[in-house]
């Protein structure tokens, strides 16, 4: 059971709202008035859900979130008072995407934003994505839930290509995932969602469904694409590092991770006091603890702040170590957490470490 939610009373100026946990679920009251309740569970099957919002006649959303979240805990938080105007036209399922049961959902929408908001229609179609938790972001919420208007494509960026309406490729592709875990066959079904769009989940699903039929050239041909297409772009390859080591082992039968390269960054660097606007270099161990060769083919800094001297690039031999030397020049002032991520070849294609410091 996830602990997304905390237990207790909320007060927000004279409006109090109290969690009430339930089997299963979390009912959100108002003291304010409490003839009005929004239903909300949390890290529940999507079947289920759908069969829930099917048998009340109700819109239902899915949010994606993570433990670590700030900024997904005071959505939470603040359900009851967000969404009290529409507690009797739509539930919630509060999702931790951090649970490897629940990373599909990453991979179907290509996207590692959180919170993201999925609202459905009561027969379970897919009606909109929402990123974020803007004003304009509940009102699209909102507008799809009352009135079944179609939000605006701001809220949601795809990362890939679609010559159909995205919302129709994803709920083709929901299908083919269910029927996929169903046992069924999916065929028909993800050669359409090929056709329509050039999304890397489309072709992860038809490399898996091709290796549950017994078709193992077929499936590696697939899986080479997939990896081909996540490996060349570094967005793609944060959103779906979880799936590689499947889509490798459908490639190469007697695929053993141990053979790779792996990268080995400190997980996190204390920088102690700065100051503001100085300018302070630091250096960064990397390690390849693999046994083959390791390509460090890039480095994404979080901000300006932070920069790299000399090349993104290198190689490392197994047990081999090099230093990467960076600046970290404040730009405001107080406790100031930035990352660096590493891309490789390695096992884990990114490596993010934490840069701290104390800011005056």
């Amino acid at each position: 059971m996830s602990t997304l939610f905390h237990t207790g009373k909320i007060c927000r100026s004279i409006i109090c709202w109290i969690i009430v946990l339930v089997v299963g679920t979390s009912s959100f009251y108002s003291c304010k008035n409490a003839n009005t309740k929004l239903i909300v569970f949390y890290d529940k099957e999507l079947e289920s859900m759908k069969a829930i919002a099917k048998k009340e006649n109700k819109f239902f959303c899915v949010v994606l979130s993570r433990p670590d979240c700030p900024m997904c805990q005071h959505y939470i938080q603040h359900f009851g008072e967000l969404y009290n105007d529409i507690a009797e036209q739509v539930i919630f399922n509060i999702v931790d995407v951090s649970l490897p049961e629940n990373w599909w959902y990453q991979h179907w929408l290509g996207t590692g934003a959180s919170p993201t908001t999925c609202v459905f229609s009561a027969e379970g179609e897919l009606k909109a994505v929402v990123e974020g938790t803007k004003r304009n972001a509940i009102e699209c919420i909102k507008s799809t839930v009352t009135d079944h208007a179609r939000c605006s494509p701001y809220f949601y960026r795809t990362r890939f290509h679609a010559n159909r309406d995205v919302m129709q490729v994803l709920n083709v592709l929901l299908n083919c995932k269910l029927n996929l875990d169903k046992g069924r066959p999916i065929c028909n079904e993800i050669n359409v969602a090929l056709a329509q769009s050039g999304h890397p989940y489309a072709i992860y699903l038809k490399a898996i469904s091709q290796a549950e039929k017994g078709q193992p050239e077929e499936a590696a041909y697939w899986a080479g694409e997939f990896l081909s297409m996540v490996n060349s772009n570094n967005y793609d390859s944060r959103v779906y590092a979880n799936t590689l080591r499947q889509i490798k082992t459908i490639i190469h039968p007697n695929y053993n991770p141990a053979d790779e390269g792996v990268l080995l960054v400190t997980g996190e660097l204390s920088l102690g006091h700065s100051k503001l606007n100085q300018p302070r270099p630091f250096t960064l161990t990397l390690t390849n603890t693999g046994q083959s060769p390791l390509q460090v083919h890039d480095v994404r800094l979080s901000c300006s702040c932070v920069k790299i001297k000399g090349e993104r690039q290198l190689e490392l031999q197994p047990g081999e170590s090099q230093k990467m030397e960076f600046i970290f020049t404040a730009d405001v002032k107080g406790n100031v957490i930035r990352e660096i991520t590493f891309f490789s070849n390695g096992i884990n294609l990114m490596e993010t470490i934490k840069i701290r410091a104390r800011v005056s």
